[in-house]
């Protein structure tokens, strides 16, 4: 008989091949088009079995939303502890996030529909994440100032107000780049001036 644990698992298991197959639905049709239906076919279980794990398409895309942003930010926190220099961790700690969360949509041509679809159905979600991931590269800038690797004398701002005005600069980019690698390298050359600002 199997154990509570070997269950959940189980079930974790599950919705990961659920989560990956909706999102490959959800980036070639877009989020209005898709249906219930369409997401079973692409994870070759029955829609019934579907609905026993999920009660609605709002609520798969609302999980979906959280699962793919909890995973992205866990990579960038992977990446910030690395031994390196704090320009190397903090941009390829960028880089890994947002590979993570944002790339797998930039290339549909349902990705601003699906941005803005999470922000009204998952704001919440967004808001707690986002405030998670700011929080991780602050402690990482204080950090750094502690060990005379960062300055914060010169500048009207705190480690965690540069970062939020970080991420607010690379959202501008988000919509202007019109490939993955333009997206990377404005994404590199944006975090390097405002290190710039506070390393010496």
């Amino acid at each position: 008989m199997p154990t509570s644990k070997q269950t959940t698992e189980r079930a974790k298991s599950k919705k990961n091949v659920v989560f990956k197959a909706a999102a490959e639905v959800f980036a070639q049709y877009g989020y209005k088009r898709t249906t219930m239906n369409d997401i079973a076919q692409a994870a070759d279980i029955s829609r019934p079995a579907l609905y026993l794990i999920f009660d609605n398409k709002e609520n798969l895309f609302y999980e979906l939303i959280a699962n793919r942003l909890d995973n992205s930010i866990e990579r960038a926190i992977s990446v910030l502890s690395v031994e390196a220099t704090l320009n190397t961790r903090f941009i390829d700690a960028l880089l890994a996030f947002e590979k993570a969360y944002y790339e797998p949509v930039s290339g549909s041509p349902h990705g601003a529909e699906l941005m803005d679809t999470s922000q009204s159905l998952a704001a919440d979600v967004l808001m707690k994440g986002f405030s998670k991931l700011i929080t991780a590269f602050a402690n990482t800038l204080k950090e750094a100032e502690k060990c005379g690797e960062a300055n914060f004398q010169d500048t009207p701002l705190t480690p965690k107000s540069f970062v939020e005005l970080l991420i607010t600069a690379l959202g501008g980019i988000k919509k202007k780049a019109k490939t993955t690698a333009e997206f990377r390298k404005q994404t590199t050359q944006v975090a390097e001036i405002f290190l710039a600002t506070i390393t010496d």
